[in-house]
């Protein structure tokens, strides 16, 4: 027996960064639009994709379901390596693994192999169908599916689907690093060198010319480099002040324009197509990556996540003949 208020702090986890985000798919002739699967977005006429990458809350979701639904055996099988990463902890707090830290709940989920990824989508795409699509809500909210079957199938995205959505349906940004057009959250504040000492530093570290007019802005996204060079379009990294977490929320930074958030960084996302992943992590140099770049992989790292994409059925409902 399903935990119906487990499923519904599931979808609502999933739900709540798409606050703002109307319903949205092409109709068929003759039939209603598409639904959104719960935590996607549209990108195509029937391809759905995760809005951010899969969180440690909602790996830890999966494994409370396979806790109550499955054998001991089994839910062992979906344990993701614990000893990859040390979560930050404040002077005196007791540590924990990454994946069950509260203060990282929100962080990509990492340390997955293929098949759990795979195995995951399979366990979300039965638990919409026989919950999620039957719920009375979805049915007050969608009464024109009233004579629909619904179903949703969530799988890893093939490398073609990933770059579909990656792309916002829009070309590059304007400078060599901006591999992605991203809504702006707000305008980029420059910093000018005459004025920045620790960012001088680091150039003449680096030895990258720096005259006292440049302005240096934050790299948008969370990759090796964490800052540019407005003129010449320099790129480098500037360790900050105090200690941060290589990783950072699944929300965090800007989105595209299909409103995906980190698809370049954070970390690197599995594809269908084993031993490869796409978007670049935070191991990963700017310089030269595009959205045709793969990283390859061999078995689960710290730098290497995943999101699902997912495409809806609707199959009209036999009238019982009187």
């Amino acid at each position: 027996m399903i935990n119906r208020n487990v499923l519904r702090l599931m979808l609502g986890i999933w739900l709540l960064p798409l606050a703002g985000w109307a319903q949205r798919g092409r109709a068929v002739a003759g039939t209603p639009a598409l639904p959104e699967p719960p935590g996607t977005v549209r990108v195509a006429d029937n391809l759905f994709m995760d809005e951010t990458e899969v969180a440690n809350i909602h790996w830890l979701e999966y494994l409370r379901f396979l806790q109550r639904d499955s054998t001991l055996a089994h839910y062992r099988t979906q344990l993701p390596d614990s000893t990859g990463w040390k979560p930050l902890v404040a002077p005196g707090q007791t540590s924990q693994s990454y994946f069950r830290a509260p203060g990282y709940y929100f962080y990509p989920a990492t340390n997955i192999s293929y098949e759990q990824a795979q195995a995951y989508c399979r366990w979300r795409s039965a638990v919409v169908n026989s919950v999620y699509f039957q719920e009375a809500a979805f049915r007050k909210q969608h009464p024109e599916l009233r004579d629909y079957t619904v179903t949703v199938e969530y799988h890893l995205p093939t490398e073609e689907e990933w770059q579909l959505g990656a792309a916002g349906g829009v070309g590059p940004g304007a400078r060599p690093f901006e591999v992605v057009q991203t809504q702006p959250i707000r305008k980029p504040k420059g910093q000018k060198l005459a004025g920045a000492e620790d960012l001088t530093a680091c150039l003449e570290a680096l030895q990258l010319p720096h005259p006292a007019t440049e302005i240096a802005y934050e790299l948008p996204f969370n990759l090796q480099e964490n800052y540019y060079l407005a003129a010449s379009n320099h790129v480098f990294y500037c360790a900050p002040a105090k200690e941060k977490f290589p990783l950072q929320s699944i929300t965090a930074g800007p989105a595209n324009t299909f409103g995906l958030q980190n698809v370049i960084g954070n970390v690197a996302e599995m594809t269908a197509t084993r031993g490869v992943a796409k978007g670049g992590s935070f191991k990963t140099s700017v310089q030269g990556l595009t959205l045709a770049t793969r990283q390859a992989y061999q078995e689960p790292q710290t730098w290497l996540g995943f999101r699902c994409v997912a495409s809806v059925r609707m199959q009209k409902k036999a009238v019982n003949a009187e």
